[in-house]
């Protein structure tokens, strides 16, 4: 019974790890470093104190805007947690980039989606 402890933790550890979110590393060095820089540029954009964890952000290269004649020009929304007098919050941030463009963002600004327009979705 106790020989297959350590297997039974191991399985247990597995599967745990498996539905935990842990995705292996993006085969896109160029959409690793723009979703880098865009939780970067959204929580500091953001203006809030008590930032819990990093910012949830759509994928650049699920956000592109080929359809517009943009190939290279991606509209990813983030969400910023944090907590506010004691009071878990966030707020969504629009980070606007270029992937032909050095650097390929500057800034984030807050995004309030109103009728008909894209709103935060988990990543």
């Amino acid at each position: 019974m106790f020989a297959r402890l350590p297997f039974t933790f191991g399985v247990i550890a597995l599967l745990a790890w498996a539905v935990s979110g842990c995705a292996a590393p993006d085969p896109d060095p160029e959409n690793a470093a723009a979703l880098s820089l865009i939780e970067k540029y959204s929580a500091r954009d953001a203006m809030v104190d008590g930032i819990v964890g990093v910012p949830e952000c759509q994928n650049p290269r699920d956000m592109l805007l080929t359809d517009k004649g943009y190939p290279s020009v991606f509209q990813s929304i983030c969400r910023v947690h944090y907590v506010k007098d004691g009071v878990a919050r966030f707020k969504d941030m629009k980070c606007n980039g270029d992937f032909d463009r050095n650097p390929i963002l500057s800034y984030c600004y807050v995004w309030v989606p109103y009728s008909g327009t894209k709103t935060f979705t988990t990543p």
